[in-house]
């Protein structure tokens, strides 16, 4: 159950990152510039343009999610049970996120998160 919730997690993260940094691949030069150095505060409590390109890509949970994936995934190679928090979490999060982003992919998140919890279970009887 871990390798393959180590697996969602990792095409997740990289969906969303190809995905939403496709669309907004005209943002790169600016990102690599130092454009998004020093902006006024404004500009992060209503991100736009370059700036709102970036948290919604690189700067968002996908690669956090896809290293997640990695980890789950080593963890369940070497038959070592991922904690049950870790499952329960993702769950929570994707919930909860999820309620405030309607419609969204988020909830596809509970599908490794109940891999997680039950094959902490698993191991917990076993």
């Amino acid at each position: 159950m871990g390798r393959w919730a180590g697996r969602i997690l990792m095409i997740l993260g990289a969906m969303h990152l190809i995905g939403l940094g496709v669309q907004n691949v005209q943002y790169l030069d600016e990102w690599f510039t130092g454009a998004l150095w020093g902006l006024p505060r404004d500009e992060f409590v209503h991100p736009r343009g370059a700036n709102g390109a970036f948290w919604i890509s690189l700067g968002s949970f996908a690669v956090p999610m896809m290293l997640l994936g990695a980890l789950v995934s080593d963890l369940a190679r070497r038959n070592i049970a991922t904690p049950a928090s870790i499952g329960w979490g993702l769950a929570a999060w994707s919930v909860v996120s999820a309620a405030v982003l309607e419609p969204t992919p988020l909830l596809l998140g509970l599908i490794p998160a109940v891999l997680l919890i039950r094959g902490a279970r698993a191991a917990r009887s076993a």
